[in-house]
């Protein structure tokens, strides 16, 4: 048995060499502007090898159809390094050509927005249903949407979502349960007093409520269009300590001049505040909007 794993080991360390050979290779021809060879290279080994390794491989296919003129197969491989790794870096590669650069940074331009924007609705999700994972994946979203911001790749709706992404993250960190100091010997417990809870109970949230929820003031062919459709409108609100609207975000659009309407009408509705412990504090709300029937 032992001889069995021995040989397994050495043959499973023979091919990763072959597979990191292959890639050395493919760098050399790529160097060399041998593109066609590198790319036969770079074919050998696809679906197996380190997680980098293959990220180096599909980065250097790239690089070699961009050379090629192949720049639409160069783009769907771009795209799909950005969407596993959105802060994947093209210029940890020395040999990368200047139109390369300007390439992954136009295929980023176009695909980070809405990768952010569906990093947030995950993330929001895991917020309203308290999961321990939800102010990491917030924060990471945060992260997203500065690091677009760096880098020119901004737009105005990930400004609004930023809002929401730090609502849900006070929402996320006030539901959070709050871990007991550790104590070698804690000693008698204090008698509580009457009508106060105890100092390791949770922080008591209560959602807003809605005063006035006026609708959209929707012209008729419109209205009409919408019905048709039968499609509800969603929105993200963030409601002050006072009870009104400081930012609408539509994530479910139904149509451009509806979805202006509807957030046109809920920057006016009045609530009732969230309260954390008694205290009015700021909250995001997720409304669904049906379009009334006839």
């Amino acid at each position: 048995m032992k001889s069995l794993a021995v040989i397994i080991a050495i043959a499973g360390a023979v091919g990763v060499a072959a597979q990191d050979d292959s890639l050395t290779t493919a760098r050399d021809l790529y160097a060399s502007a041998a593109y066609e060879e590198a790319l036969v290279q770079l074919a050998r080994g696809d679906s197996t090898g380190s997680p980098t390794a293959l990220r180096d491989r599909a980065a250097y296919r790239a690089f070699c159809l961009v050379a090629l003129g192949r720049v639409d197969e160069a783009q769907t491989i771009a795209e799909s390094l950005l969407r596993a790794d959105p802060l994947f870096s093209i210029e940890q590669y020395a040999d990368v050509a200047p139109r390369i650069v300007a390439l992954f940074a136009e295929v980023r331009t176009r695909v980070l927005p809405p990768l952010i924007k569906n990093e947030y609705r995950l993330a929001r999700a895991h917020a309203l249903e308290n999961a321990p994972d939800a102010e990491s994946r917030l924060s990471h979203v945060r992260d997203l949407i500065d690091f677009a911001q760096q880098i020119g790749a901004s737009d105005p709706t990930l400004a609004d979502l930023r809002l929401l992404v730090d609502g849900f993250a006070d929402l996320a960190h006030a539901a959070a349960p709050r871990g007991a100091a550790a104590s070698a010997d804690p000693g008698p417990a204090a008698p509580a007093t009457s009508g106060s809870p105890p100092a390791s109970a949770a922080a008591r949230i209560i959602p807003a409520v809605a005063v006035a929820q006026p609708p959209p003031n929707v012209a008729p062919d419109l209205l009409e269009l919408v019905r048709r459709l039968r499609l509800p409108s969603e929105i993200d609100i963030t409601i002050n300590e006072h009870g009104t609207v400081d930012n609408v975000v539509v994530t479910r659009s139904v149509n451009p001049a509806y979805d202006r309407a509807v957030v046109a009408a809920a920057r006016a509705w009045r609530y009732e505040p969230a309260t954390k412990d008694g205290v009015p504090i700021r909250s995001v709300k997720t409304v669904v909007i049906n379009a009334p029937g006839r």
